[in-house]
């Protein structure tokens, strides 16, 4: 017989491919499969767009870098009412309806060259595009037990990566980006098509909970939620940091390398590798260990990249993508996993949305915000001040799951009371 004083012993966390067995179900796949088709649609197009508004519509360089930061304003301020949308009528009427009007305005983008018409079509695509992303999440979160809900939106964030690295040389070599309008009926097409397959694999979902849905305010989940504004805090400051190596590290590179390019392109690929290879690997670790320091210390890598920005050699450069990617990793892992139990019943949709909203205005800072300190200031200070917004986003996480542990830990004895 045991003995009753003896400490309980830890359950033994399941292998990924026992997760992945819990998780897998034929709506998980299809979500799986939006979440790796959809991210793989807009990349064939929006990496490409200056290209396409400079060389091929001829507008000037100022012209096109103010329209594509329309949508990154409009993802940034309006998609919550994709979310407060969703968490009424439900997750999956306002996907399909979201799809579909992103496919339409990518259509017309290809045929509507004024200044004024694209500007609408960025905005509407910076609320729809963000709209589909957010929903996708949210139905991940309701198809699974609570238990796996961080697991699966680590993969969902991973397949994210995948369907973008897919698409970059296939929209580029195959589809003749910048140059030609296939990308955007291929980008639409895939809009549609998800649109229409999630709409029917989820045609039984329940209806969203009235009483439930009441309580889907954005900013009454903002104001309650401390948890999540912090976490939100942490997210915001996050994408600031990692979006510097799509916004300011090119033009870095092209300035101080004859073949900066080139340079860029190669520092891509290892930072899609080393992410790719270890993410999930690394977000099932951090679930098994006990010091949460290994996850902190993953917040503090992103600031590596002031190693480019003071020392700027090929290896500075390398070894500074090295640590970005690495803590990458680590950190988004914990995010994820805590952005996945936070939703309450009926707000999913307004969860998400907030949370794509805070991508989107960590974008703008990243390519407005960032881009002026580099003109300004120079790329060393530029760099520099990742160290401070990497720790910045590593205090505000941890305050962030401390505080929801302690009150996910009372909830039970309220219930027992």
């Amino acid at each position: 017989m045991s003995n009753a004083s003896e400490p309980a012993l830890k359950p033994k966390r399941p292998s990924i491919r026992q997760e992945l067995h819990e998780i897998l179900s034929p709506k998980t796949s299809v979500l799986f499969l939006a979440s790796l088709l959809t991210p793989a649609a807009a990349f064939m197009l929006y990496p490409f767009l200056t290209i396409y508004f400079t060389h091929t519509l001829g507008l000037a360089i100022a012209v096109a870098g103010s329209l594509l930061s329309l949508r990154f304003l409009a993802s940034a301020t309006l998609s919550f009412v994709g979310g407060w949308a969703s968490d009424r009528y439900g997750l999956v009427p306002v996907y399909a309806l979201a799809g579909l009007v992103t496919a339409v305005a990518l259509w017309l983008m290809a045929y509507l060259h004024s200044v004024a018409v694209l500007a609408l079509l960025l905005v509407v695509l910076g609320i729809s595009a963000a709209t589909v992303n957010a929903n996708v999440r949210g139905l991940a979160n309701l198809g699974v037990p609570a238990a796996h809900r961080g697991t699966v939106q680590n993969y969902v964030h991973w397949l994210n990566n995948v369907g973008m690295a897919m698409a970059l040389p296939f929209s580029a070599f195959l589809l003749h980006a910048g140059s030609s309008r296939l990308p955007f009926f291929v980008a639409a097409g895939g809009y549609l098509a998800m649109a229409a397959v999630v709409a029917w694999a989820f045609r039984s979902h329940a209806a969203p909970s009235p009483v439930a849905a009441s309580r889907s305010n954005p900013w009454t989940i903002v104001r309650q939620d401390r948890a999540f504004r912090l976490l939100m805090g942490a997210f915001l400051l996050w994408v600031a940091v990692e979006m510097q190596f799509e916004s300011n590290i090119p033009l870095d590179l092209s300035r101080h390398f004859p073949h900066g390019a080139e340079l860029y392109g190669t520092l891509g690929v290892l930072d899609l590798v080393i992410v790719f290879a270890l993410q999930l690997i690394v977000s099932h670790w951090l679930t098994k260990v006990t010091s949460p320091w290994y996850g902190y210390l993953g917040f503090l890598l992103l600031g590596g990249l002031i190693v480019g920005g003071l020392w700027q050699t090929i290896f500075g450069w390398t070894l500074a993508i090295v640590l970005l990617s690495v803590g990458e990793v680590f950190s988004i892992s914990q995010i994820m996993a805590l952005m996945g139990s936070l939703p309450q019943e009926g707000q999913q949709g307004s969860y998400f949305a907030l949370f794509g909203m805070v991508q989107g205005l960590g974008t703008f800072i990243a390519y407005a915000g960032g881009g002026t300190a580099y003109q300004g200031l120079g790329p060393g200070v530029l760099f520099a001040l990742c160290v401070p917004a990497a720790a910045a986003s590593a205090v505000l996480y941890r305050q962030a799951h401390q505080l929801h542990t302690r009150t996910a830990s009372r909830v039970p004895l309220a219930r027992q009371a």
